[in-house]
């Protein structure tokens, strides 16, 4: 018979938890690295190495920056006209009773 109670489930799940975060932020660093030149990836392995908390900095500011360039770049969309249905016709064009 398992004790149950014995298994401490909130510490199992908070390290499978970490797991994840862990894998999906490496999946992640992995594409962004992907998109670098050589000598930026070589900068930026190093400023992990030496400073982790900097690192973080300059690819989130990096990728910030990404983002706003990409939004930037979007062709704005043409507004499109929009009709008056024939219920509007119909009210505009009635005549008001004298």
């Amino acid at each position: 018979m398992i004790a149950w109670h014995m298994i401490p489930f909130v510490p199992i799940a908070f390290a499978v938890l970490a797991l994840l975060a862990w894998r999906w932020d490496a999946r992640e660093r992995r594409a962004y690295e992907a998109t670098l030149s050589e000598a930026e990836k070589r900068q930026l392995r190093a400023l992990r190495r030496v400073h982790p908390a900097k690192w973080r900095a300059v690819v989130a500011l990096k990728q910030a920056e990404t983002l706003a360039t990409a939004a930037q770049d979007a062709a704005p969309r043409p507004r499109k006209k929009r009709r008056k249905s024939t219920a509007q016709q119909a009210e505009s064009g009635r005549k008001t009773p004298a």
